[in-house]
């Protein structure tokens, strides 16, 4: 009888276990890692020079001419096609029609780069890319380049609309923006740099509004943007017990395996739609893991479709468990258009990203609040919503501005209130959860009968 009962809870035990360990959705994946994901603002300081372009009227000429004649041709001729595949042209073709010359320009800088990051240790060692906080990368320069000339930029988008005769939409403005940027960061300089690092996180301000804090931050180590090993971990300077993220391991992925990636793309963190509120929470998009690839250097890199744009970079790329497994680190772009290609973007995997704490001497540590959030979002999600509550509210007491918590206490006294709530999480939640008492209560009730009838008789004849 014994062994029988044995067996019975052995099966499920096995059940419920298999159930436990079974991959997170994408909303449980969000709501237990966005308190520990972070915005990285790199702030410049220095003299930046570059050379004075000249325009080649002669060869802008010749374009507008072939254009003309082409569309002509094809029938399908108007101003504004003719207008739209000019400045696409001259975008792809920059470096053809601006021409040095022997001038040169300089202007003080004081310009911020945004990245993304996240929370290793209670103590507030952050995990970044090293391209984030690298004023010699590229897309760096371009944004100092960008900023210091942005009079010479206006004027020519100004001139050039004047002889279109009308406004240049969006995607034509930003096409001779980033085309010119690009021009004068061939030849940029920047001298005297200081660099000043700043972490900033979600947290739940007074009327429980996510606000943003910032944290002063120093380098801890770093090592080289792509194609190098492009990691760099940073140090908080104020002492709090951080929100945390859970480092997992990369090597255990496989193509086609989901990713989740939380960061703060610039594109949607600052866009002029959008609240200040909703700045301080990071953003999550999904994907797929395409392929597992080598760097030139004899490093592994995972390629995944899911959508990262700048401001991504050096944010936590998880697995199905929640678990750390890569860096946002890099893109590909279609050299002819100047534009980034989606669905082809590269992590730094977090086998990498453990050489480098390591070399820090930082080991990677969940925090308890972190702990007991994790543990209380466990519970809500198996609707024991009562137990929930008072590990939220021990969350609440502990840090009050724990990112999100006044949303899950509300949300969790709501389901309360509906009467949803189903105890405790334990074994007879889980028998009801799955309807085993529908299947004993069927043909297995009459085996576990038999079984008891004939242990009972066996044990009487000995």
């Amino acid at each position: 009888m014994k062994k029988f009962f044995f067996i019975l809870f052995v099966v499920c035990s096995t059940a419920a276990a298999a159930q436990q360990n079974s991959g997170m959705n994408p909303r449980q994946i969000a709501e237990r890692n966005k308190p520990g994901t972070v915005m990285i603002l790199a702030t410049f300081k220095g003299n930046v020079s570059a050379v004075k372009p000249y325009i080649d009227e002669a060869s802008l000429g010749v374009l507008a001419q072939d254009i003309k004649r082409q569309l002509e041709e094809n029938g399908t001729f108007t101003t504004d096609l003719f207008w739209t595949t000019y400045i696409k042209t001259f975008a792809a073709n920059v470096d053809k029609y601006m021409a040095r010359s022997n001038e040169t320009m300089s202007e003080e800088l004081n310009t911020t780069m945004l990245g993304s990051g996240f929370v290793i240790t209670p103590d507030g060692y952050v995990v970044t890319n090293a391209h984030v906080i690298d004023a010699d990368e590229e897309s760096t320069k371009q944004s100092f380049a960008q900023q210091a000339f942005s009079k010479i930029i206006n004027e020519d988008v100004a001139a050039l609309e004047q002889s279109m005769g009308r406004k240049m939409n969006e995607e034509e403005a930003k096409a001779i923006v980033d085309a010119e940027s690009w021009y004068f960061s061939q030849t940029l300089t920047v001298d005297d740099i200081q660099a000043d690092y700043n972490v900033v996180l979600g947290v739940t301000g007074k009327k429980g509004e996510i606000v943003a804090m910032t944290i002063p931050a120093k380098l801890v180590t770093r090592g080289n943007p792509i194609p190098g090993k492009d990691v760099a971990i940073l140090k908080l300077l104020e002492k709090h017990i951080y929100p945390t993220i859970r480092i997992g391991d990369d090597t255990q992925m496989s193509t086609g395996d989901p990713v989740y990636v939380l960061g703060y793309p610039g594109v949607a963190t600052f866009h002029p739609l959008i609240s200040e509120e909703s700045m301080s929470e990071a953003t999550l998009t999904t994907g797929l893991v395409s392929a597992r690839k080598k760097m030139k250097g004899g490093w592994d890199v995972l390629q995944i479709d899911a959508a990262i744009t700048h401001g991504n970079s050096g944010g936590p790329v998880m697995n199905d468990k929640g678990e750390v497994i890569g860096l946002a680190t890099f893109g590909s772009a279609d050299e002819q258009r100047g534009q980034e290609v989606q669905g082809m973007n590269f992590i730094v995997p977090a086998t990498i990203v453990k050489e480098f704490l390591q070399k820090g001497n930082v080991k990677p540590q969940m925090s308890d609040i972190s702990l007991l959030y994790e543990e209380a979002m466990n519970l809500f999600d198996k609707s024991s919503y009562k137990k929930a509550l008072e590990k939220l509210k021990e969350v609440k007491s502990q840090n009050p501005a724990f990112p999100f918590i006044d949303k899950f206490l509300e949300d969790t006294q709501t389901n309360i209130d509906k009467g949803l709530d189903k105890g405790d999480g334990g074994f007879m939640d889980f028998v009801n959860k799955n309807k085993m008492p529908l299947m004993i209560g069927g043909g297995a009730l009459v085996v576990i009968l038999v079984l008891v009838v004939v242990l009972k008789r066996k044990k009487k004849a000995a």
